[in-house]
């Protein structure tokens, strides 16, 4: 029996009512210790771990460029502190061809949650100036190695200026938060399509990561023919989704969407930013991470 249950009335509209929002993004890393793959407590320096993630910057991001610029599409970038260090010339290079470039932290060896917030302010403060100094436009976007954060981060990270906060999973979509007297574009991480969740160790595939973005996708789109509109956010890593067996799914997700273009929004994510705090309607909510 159907009992007409009601949600909420949306209270997101996207640009020329778009139905779905799908953002693409990037998180191109660097390590000083030890990466993702092969780690092990027992190595200071773990070596072949740090091999594996400088494949990110010595090939997978170069093939992540080439997807991008044959379908036409603009992502946004996540890159440490460390990552401009190591590679400069790659970030000087997607920037040039209109890609976002924001922060995430210093470096992938340490989380937030590993700082006072004295020193998360330092961090954030710290990948801004090297940002700039690379590419001379300052980040706006904020989202931290492993989305590891305190109370107290959003509020560094309105503080000093950012526009975005991608931190955050207590959402379908963006809302506006309020937080040291200042109003921040909250962008939740969705992972209906991430990479690291389809990579398991080297022994994921394509198959596995475009079907969880199809999946979403076509339920969100159904969602928004129904008066919902809703948003994708698809991530990969520069040395995990940058490797062949990965990238073909990027690719494939991306000719997917381009499909609904009509009906479907792709912008950078400080582009899907600038929209939620200047033209969405939307009222700020104010902050209580622990409530």
């Amino acid at each position: 029996m159907h009992y007409g249950v009601q949600w909420p009335q949306p209270k997101l509209r996207w640009p020329e009512d778009k139905l779905v929002c799908c953002t693409f993004r990037v998180a191109y890393e660097a390590f000083q210790k030890s990466g993702r793959f092969k780690k092990s407590p027992k190595i200071p320096v773990n070596v072949s771990s740090l091999s594996h993630a400088n494949y990110g910057g010595a090939v997978g991001i170069w093939r992540l460029m080439d997807i991008f610029d044959r379908h036409d599409v603009r992502a946004s970038i996540g890159v440490n502190g460390y990552a401009v260090e190591k590679w400069p010339d790659t970030v000087k290079a997607l920037h040039a061809a209109g890609h976002e470039i924001c922060s995430h932290g210093m470096t992938n060896d340490h989380h937030m949650t590993d700082l006072t917030p004295e020193e998360q302010r330092e961090e954030v403060r710290g990948c801004t100036r090297i940002i700039t100094e690379c590419t001379g436009e300052r980040p706006v976007g904020w989202a931290g190695p492993g989305n590891l954060v305190t109370a107290e981060t959003l509020g560094i990270v309105a503080d000093e200026g950012y526009t975005w906060f991608g931190d955050a999973f207590d959402d379908d979509v963006p809302y506006i938060a309020e937080v040291s007297s200042r109003q921040i574009a909250v962008i939740p991480k969705l992972n209906y399509a991430n990479d690291w969740r389809a990579w398991s160790n080297g022994l994921g595939n394509a198959t596995t990561y475009f079907e969880g973005f199809k999946t979403s996708f076509d339920y969100i789109y159904q969602e928004a023919l129904r008066g919902r509109p809703g948003a994708v956010d698809v991530i990969v890593h520069a040395e995990l989704g940058g490797r062949p067996n990965i990238a073909t799914a990027l690719e494939a997700m991306i000719r997917y969407v381009k499909q609904y273009q009509g009906e479907v929004w792709i912008p950078r994510r400080a582009e899907m930013a600038d929209y939620i705090l200047k033209s969405s309607g939307l009222k700020p909510e104010a902050y209580r991470p622990l409530d």
